[in-house]
């Protein structure tokens, strides 16, 4: 079963197949049981997939290195907050590309099931010093609750509501309450004044929201990866505000017809 599940995931065609004969479930009852886990060759690093879907964004990022440019990161970094963490892949590939510096940061995610995926890779690692949070930034005032829609597979949540009717997915959505947080507060109880060398957004058209709302936690930030989503925000607008907050930009890292991601570090 691991390597037809391995097998399968592989290929577009296969997987709506096995969506289709109801496949995908059974898929990821195994794989709830049995993870599915791995080493990275050279650090050690471990990581794990306990959903179909986690296994070709593993080999996207780890086999293949397709998702993100190493080369963008700042010299010897060893603090980050990753928003729209999902199951903590980001976490493991920059655990790999530190060599044994000990890392400290910030997991969020409005999915819990992702938020505790997460915390599990930075358990496995030894990192006591990276946390999951299950929340959301930059949508609500701090304390109360904004609603989040949760899709069947775990990358395609979102907070917004139009944006089930534009992607037009197939499967069921849940609707659940999550609450608002303070990505800054966060930080502050826990690490105080230190700099976050990198902080990655990936939160499916909340990154203006997030970033407006923010403001006073990018002036700890050095460099942003940011997930910018076309249906919300063009990079100008992004690039725009971003420069006002004293980034430059230095990389259009992949771009589409629906969205993009860009990379700014501290002029």
């Amino acid at each position: 079963m691991r390597h037809l599940i391995s097998w399968l995931s592989r290929f577009g065609g296969l997987r709506r197949l096995v969506r289709g004969l109801g496949l995908h479930t059974l898929g990821n009852w195994w794989l709830r049981r049995f993870p599915l886990v791995k080493r990275l060759p050279g650090s050690g690093v471990i990581y794990r997939a306990t959903r179909l879907e986690s296994i070709p964004l593993a080999v996207e990022m780890f086999d293949k290195g397709n998702l993100y440019d190493a080369a963008l990161l700042p010299a010897n970094f060893t603090s980050f907050a990753d928003l729209g963490c999902n199951v903590g892949y980001f976490t493991c590939w920059l655990a790999h590309l530190a060599r044994g510096r000990t890392l400290r940061g910030l997991m969020l995610d409005a999915n819990p099931q992702a938020v505790e995926e997460a915390s599990w890779h930075a358990r496995a690692n030894a990192m006591p010093e990276v946390y999951g949070i299950h929340g959301i930034a930059g949508e609500g005032k701090r304390g109360d609750f904004a609603e989040f829609y949760l899709y069947e597979s775990n990358i395609c949540s979102t907070s917004h509501l139009p944006d089930l009717q534009r992607l037009a997915l197939p499967g069921r959505w849940e609707r659940i309450l999550v609450p608002c947080v303070s990505l800054e507060e966060h930080w502050r109880r826990r690490f105080g004044e230190a700099r976050c060398h990198l902080l990655k957004i990936d939160i499916e058209g909340s990154e203006m929201n997030f970033l407006k709302a923010e403001q006073s936690f990018l002036t700890l930030c050095d460099s942003v990866l940011v997930e910018w989503h076309k249906w919300t925000v063009t990079l100008g607008e992004l690039r725009q505000f971003l420069v006002a907050q004293g980034f430059a930009h230095v990389k259009t890292v992949e771009e589409n017809d629906q969205m993009g991601t860009a990379f700014l570090k501290r002029a």
